[in-house]
C-alpha cells in the first residue's frame, strides 16, 4: 500500500503543468486551441477509460500500472520535443492511453488491500486521504521545481525535466505485488450488464453517488484548465505561476486529509452541500475580480474605482481556492462512497467509469468555456458557469446530500498499523 501511495505522487510529479497553458501559447496556441487540446484528451479518455478499467479488473491491476507507467513516461519524453497544435494532440493520445490504465486501477488496489488485510470498509476514505495528500503533494513539489526551472531556462526547461521524471513511476510499478481479490468472468456480455446493472440500475444511491462524483470533478477540472490563464490576465508574472500551483495543490491535499473528520464531525448531509456550493462561489469570485468583472458594473464602477489592482489579484488568486477544497472533498468523501459500494470484481470499472463521465462532460463544456474566454471575457464566461453549476447542485448534490443525511455513519481513525502512512 506504500508503495501505491509512492507511485501516486510520482504520477503527479508534473514539471510543466503550473506552465501548461503559456507552454502551449508559446508556440501559437489560443485559448480556444488549448481546450481543443485538452478535449482530444477528454474524447481519447472517453474511448479508452472503461475498457482499460475492464482489463484492470480482468487482467490484474500491476500489469495495467506497469503499461501506464511506461506510456507515461513516453508521453512526457514526447511533450519535450513537440512544438506544434498536432504534436500536442498526440501527446494528448497517449498520455489519455496511460492516464486511462492508472484511473482508477490504483484506488482498486487500495481497496482490493485492505480486504485482503482484513481491515474495515470505513477506513476506506482515510486512504484514498493519503492518497490525495501524497498525490497532491507530488505535484506541490513538482510546482517548485517548475518555478526554479523557469527562473534558470524560461519555458523551456520544465518540458526537458517532466521528461526525465516522469519515467519514475515505471521504477515503482514494477515492484508492486497485487493481493487476491475476486474476479470477475470470462462472459464479456454477461460482465457488462451485471456492471451496468449494478451502477446505475439497481441502487439508486450508487448512481446519485456517481453521478454526483462526475458532476463536480468537472467542476474542478474546467477550473484548473483555465486558471493559468486567469492568472495571466490578472497581469500575474509567469515565475509566481509555480509557487502559485504548489499553493493550490498543498490546499488540495490538506482539505483531503481532513475530509474525513469532517464527514465525522458535520455529517455527510453538509460535507456534499459545501461540495456543490464551493464551485458556484469560486467562479463568481473570479468573474467579479477579472478584467470587466465587479468593478466595470455601472451600479459600482464609481464606488470601486480607487480598490488597488492588488485587492482583484488576491481577489482571484483567493477565489480558485474555493475549488482546491471542494476538490479534495469530492475526491475523498464521494469517492469513498462509490467504493464501499462496489463488489471488488468490477471496482476498477466503477472507478473509471466516473473519470469517463468527467472527461465525456468536459468534451462538452471544456470547448465552451474557451469559446466564451475567448469570446466574451473572463467575467461573463465564469458567470455563465456559476449558473451552470448552479442548476447542476440543485440537479445532483442537493437530493444526494438529502439522501445521505438521512444516515451518518461512524468513522474511526485508523491508529498505526498498514494506515499510518
Amino acid at each position: 500500500m506504500r508503495k501505491v501511495l509512492l507511485l501516486s505522487g510520482a504520477f503527479m510529479f508534473l514539471v510543466l503543468m503550473p506552465v501548461l497553458v503559456p507552454f502551449y501559447q508559446s508556440h501559437g496556441l489560443s485559448m480556444a486551441e488549448v481546450f481543443q487540446v485538452q478535449t482530444i484528451y477528454a474524447i481519447a479518455m472517453v474511448l479508452f477509460e472503461v475498457p482499460s478499467g475492464y482489463a484492470s479488473d480482468l487482467l490484474g491491476r500491476k500489469r495495467c500500472l506497469v503499461l501506464a507507467s511506461a506510456c507515461y513516461g513516453a508521453a512526457f519524453t514526447w511533450l519535450a520535443v513537440s512544438t506544434g497544435y498536432w504534436d500536442f494532440a498526440g501527446f494528448a493520445l497517449l498520455s489519455a492511453f496511460a492516464t486511462s490504465l492508472r484511473s482508477g486501477t490504483d484506488v482498486a488496489l487500495l481497496y482490493d488491500s485492505l480486504e485482503a488485510q482484513g481491515e474495515a470498509a470505513e477506513l476506506g476514505s482515510h486512504v484514498l486521504g493519503r492518497r490525495l495528500f501524497w498525490s497532491q503533494s507530488g505535484e506541490t513539489s513538482a510546482a517548485f521545481v517548475a518555478t526554479a526551472a523557469v527562473a534558470i531556462g524560461g519555458l523551456a526547461l520544465p518540458p526537458i525535466v517532466n521528461a526525465v521524471t516522469s519515467w519514475a513511476p515505471l521504477l515503482i510499478s514494477l515492484t508492486l505485488v497485487e493481493p487476491p481479490r475476486a474476479k470477475l468472468g470470462s462472459g464479456h456480455g454477461e460482465n457488462l450488464r451485471l456492471i451496468v446493472r449494478k451502477l446505475f440500475l439497481e441502487t439508486p444511491r450508487v448512481r446519485q453517488v456517481l453521478l454526483t462524483l462526475i458532476a463536480y470533478g468537472l467542476a474542478t477540472l474546467l477550473a484548473v484548465w483555465s486558471v493559468q490563464d486567469y492568472w495571466r490576465v490578472l497581469k500575474i508574472p509567469l515565475e509566481w505561476f509555480g509557487l502559485l500551483w504548489a499553493g493550490y495543490n498543498l490546499l488540495v491535499a490538506l482539505a483531503g486529509r481532513a475530509a474525513t473528520r469532517a464527514r465525522s464531525a458535520w455529517g455527510a448531509r453538509r460535507v456534499v452541500l459545501l461540495i456543490g456550493v464551493l464551485p458556484v462561489l469560486g467562479y463568481l469570485g473570479f468573474a467579479a475580480c477579472a478584467p470587466g468583472g465587479l468593478a466595470q458594473v455601472g451600479a459600482f464602477r464609481a464606488a470601486l474605482a480607487g480598490v488597488p489592482a492588488g485587492v482583484w489579484v488576491a481577489g482571484g488568486v483567493l477565489s480558485g481556492c474555493l475549488f482546491q477544497f471542494s476538490r479534495g472533498l469530492t475526491q475523498v468523501v464521494l469517492r469513498d462512497e462509490l467504493n464501499q459500494r462496489v463488489d471488488a470484481s468490477f471496482r476498477a470499472t466503477a472507478n473509471s467509469v466516473s473519470s469517463l463521465g468527467v472527461r465525456l462532460a468536459f468534451a462538452g463544456f471544456g470547448p465552451l468555456l474557451g469559446f466564451w474566454i475567448d469570446g466574451y471575457g473572463h467575467a461573463l464566461a465564469f458567470v455563465g458557469f456559476a449558473a451552470i453549476f448552479l442548476v447542476i447542485g440543485l440537479v445532483f448534490a442537493l437530493p444526494l446530500a438529502l439522501r445521505l443525511g438521512r444516515e451518518v455513519p461512524e468513522r474511526q481513525e485508523p491508529e498505526g498499523g498498514s494506515l499510518g502512512l
